[in-house]
């Protein structure tokens, strides 16, 4: 009889411990919810195990925990692009350690339509000219916040600070580059001049001596204080003449004269 009681005794405690180990292991409760800027993981009646969760390709989460677990994820979750997340759960107990464990993805679609972008354009900075002109001489542009401006061998280099703002489709005398960035070449505002001196003629000393001219030196003018003075007397040149060649005449007739009477006498 006491060998019947404690064959059922045993009985009842293995199936009780079977009952009891499945309840434990069915009251696990995974949750995850998601939505426009977040993914919210609660999980619950877990003795030991490890969660895991991915957004948008990168591990946000690799955490063991014990009793359960609750997280709310939110950053660069932005609301105007799509995301994708994962979330596992690694249990420990079970048969083989994997009979309880857990995974589940889901998306959150665009929940806000970005604005659209500003347009802005490159400053192109004042050329500079010269044989020694070089892209030092450049006054490079004033950095805003929509553009950064950097020099290179290559030129001016500017680049836009943010997805707000764009180029616009004609960007004069800056080229596109791949990487988003616009480039101003170093010959569109460094013009180089070729300042190399030119040779000047040499002159070589004669050793002739210079020749006399033959020509007449012309007779120098009358000073023009003298015919001012005449002017001034009421006199002229020809008016002089005449005078004088009158005073000779009466000498000579007074000479005459004279010795006409010593003859007479």
């Amino acid at each position: 009889m006491k060998k019947l009681l404690a064959g059922g005794t045993l009985a009842v405690l293995a199936f009780g411990g079977m009952i009891a180990t499945a309840t434990s292991a069915s009251a696990h409760t995974p949750s995850v919810s998601s939505d426009c800027g977040f993914v919210n993981v609660d999980l619950k009646y877990y003795q030991d195990a490890k969660v895991t969760v991915v957004i948008d390709g990168q591990t946000v989460e690799d955490t063991e925990f014990s009793g359960g677990f609750q997280k709310r994820y939110e950053e660069n979750l932005g609301l105007d692009k799509a995301h994708e997340w994962t979330v596992t759960v690694d249990a420990y107990d079970g048969r083989d350690g994997t009979q309880y464990d857990w995974s589940q993805s889901g998306s959150i679609g665009v929940c806000q339509t970005p604005p659209p972008a500003e347009v802005v354009t490159p400053v192109v900075p004042e050329a500079v000219a010269g044989c020694a002109a070089s892209l030092d001489d450049i006054v490079l542009p004033e950095s805003t916040e929509a553009i950064t401006y950097t020099k290179t061998e290559a030129g001016i280099v500017a680049t836009l600070n943010s997805p707000e703002f764009t180029w616009p489709e004609e960007l004069g005398a800056y080229v596109p580059q791949e990487d988003g960035s616009a480039l101003l070449p170093t010959e569109v505002i460094v013009l180089e001049e070729d300042c190399e001196p030119s040779p000047e003629p040499s002159v070589e000393p004669s050793s002739e001596a210079p020749v006399p001219s033959d020509e007449p030196t012309a007779s120098p003018s009358p000073a023009p204080e003298e015919t001012e003075e005449l002017a001034a007397t009421g006199a002229t040149v020809g008016g002089a003449i005449a005078f004088a060649a009158l005073l000779a005449a009466g000498g000579v007739a007074l000479v005459w004269a004279r010795k006409r009477m010593q003859q007479n006498a």
